[in-house]
């Protein structure tokens, strides 16, 4: 069948109403999973698969897909208002958000974040519908050496999202490969610095993030008496929501985003985390206002949560035509998948395509409903933040410390978020950087697996990572991100 046909298929399964009760209630469980730190999408996915189990396979798996595309949603909304994100792909959401919602524009940082997700998740699923077999192919020729240059990809990044200081970036670098080396050695099968049995599997990423950036902002904010810049007149709608002129300012940095997180979800195995990350330093590249990201910039917030989105879409074309998935909610999605009879795989656009069209049809339904439910609830959301503003201190610790224990269910995991709340801190207080930090406990442990892989493939020759083309070409982009700033600088101050 043509591409209209397979489309006019989903939409008569999809236009039933029990599907569409199906696609909003997977939307808004997805949505209120992505909100509450250490959930995300594979623990949301994994909670409700269960249900799932007793209805027929496409509203199943479309049931799932909702939970899965609402998570993305969720992830922004504590990220933005009290600095605490949903998940790892939300990290980048709160640099410029957060900042945003501490003047007072909260609602226009939740509604720009809403439609920049919407139009990165509808591009990307497009791309899906049109290219996933063919896509999934090429995605193939990744291996070893194309992830680690690919990850000195992501390392020179840090260059751009550096400001003035670059030896305290360094510093944060340097820490973060230390603390990212931490537990078992995938290669070898030895431990590294794993002192106590809960270290085995290294330091949780989310209890970490839960720390540093919301028990940390807590802390910060106590010692400076600090509150929120929100009046009155900030609640009423006609200052909530974002003007056009907004909109139209963040268009570039939207369509930015989504090219690169359709691209980066199709990876398998680097999803959202490292698309919003490229975004960011991409927005931060190309901005010739550099020096105000991190301090409430649109296109800060835009680029990352339309690359966040716009992963979803990528991230369903290798798990649908090869049965590879690209992160942990589509792992869950591809156990799903199995359970039913299905077997992932080029052919099964044609053996299952009642399935296959179901899911990409109900995403496109889901995204639309998540869009106008993010929308319409900016104002309780605001209402809530300034009402509630005098008591945000104790709710936010709270909801950090049952998050951590919520990851593994262990007390450790509350101590790590403890201990690296005092690190932000300290950090804040020292005027650290902590993106650096972050990118690298990301990157550490998967650059050092390529990394590995790749010398026991080429059996210590270095010239696999100049030989093959897509690793090449990630070399070349590495070192023109490391010299793009100092050119760039170097020019302003001849000017």
């Amino acid at each position: 069948m043509d591409l209209f046909s397979n489309i006019g298929l989903g939409l008569d399964l999809v236009l039933n109403w029990q599907v569409l009760l199906l696609i909003f209630g997977g939307s808004i469980i997805g949505t209120l999973a992505g909100t509450l730190p250490g959930i995300g999408p594979s623990a949301g996915i994994a909670l409700l698969l269960p249900v799932a189990l007793g209805l027929p396979a496409g509203p199943a798996l479309v049931f799932l897909s909702s939970i899965y595309l609402g998570t993305m949603y969720g992830g922004r909304i504590t990220s933005i208002l009290i600095n605490v994100p949903g998940d790892s792909p939300a990290i980048v959401t709160a640099w410029d958000g957060y900042p945003m919602m501490k003047k007072g524009q909260g609602g226009i940082a939740m509604g720009i974040s809403a439609i920049s997700s919407f139009i990165g998740g509808l591009i990307a699923l497009i791309v899906l519908a049109v290219a996933a077999p063919l896509v999934s192919q090429w995605a193939l020729s990744f291996s070893s050496p194309e992830y680690f240059t690919m990850m000195l990809f992501g390392f020179a990044t840090i260059a751009s999202l550096s400001d003035k200081n670059y030896i305290k970036s360094i510093i944060m670098v340097l820490f973060g490969l230390l603390v990212g080396m931490v537990g078992m050695d995938f290669i070898s099968g030895f431990g590294r610095y794993d002192f106590v049995p809960e270290l085995y599997d290294g330091f949780d990423f989310v209890a970490i993030i839960i720390g540093l950036y919301g028990i940390g902002e807590v802390l910060f904010n106590v010692e400076t008496s600090f509150k929120l810049n929100i009046k009155k007149e900030n609640v009423k709608l006609n200052s909530i929501f974002p003007k056009w002129k907004d909109i139209k300012k963040v268009t570039a940095s939207t369509l930015r985003g989504t090219g690169i997180g359709s691209f980066i979800g199709m990876l398998p195995g680097a999803g959202g985390t490292m698309a919003t990350f490229l975004s960011y330093s991409t927005e931060k590249s190309v901005s010739k206002e550099p020096e105000k990201f991190g301090k409430g910039k649109m296109e800060g917030l835009a680029g990352p949560e339309a690359a966040n989105n716009a992963s979803v879409g990528g991230a369903l074309m290798p798990m649908l035509a090869l049965g590879i998935p690209g992160g942990g909610g589509t792992a869950v999605l591809l156990g799903a998948l199995i359970v039913f009879g299905l077997q992932p795989g080029p052919r099964i656009f044609e053996t299952s395509a009642d399935v296959v069209w179901i899911i990409i049809v109900g995403l496109f339904v889901a995204n639309i409903l998540l869009l106008f439910a993010n929308v319409f609830l900016i104002p309780f959301f605001v209402k809530i933040m300034y009402y509630g503003q005098n008591y945000l201190g104790p709710i936010i610790a709270f909801i950090c410390l049952v998050g951590a224990f919520s990851l593994s269910y262990l007390v450790f995991d509350v101590w790590v978020a403890i201990a690296f709340g005092i690190l932000g801190y300290i950090l804040k207080k020292l005027d650290y950087p902590t993106a650096p930090f972050i990118l690298a406990i990301i990157l550490g442990p998967m650059a050092e697996d390529s990394f590995r892989q790749s010398m026991i493939m080429s059996r210590g020759d270095y010239s696999i990572f100049f030989t093959r083309p897509l690793a090449l070409t990630f070399f070349i982009l590495a070192i023109l991100f490391l010299v793009y700033p100092v050119i760039k600088r170097k020019f302003k101050s001849n000017k």
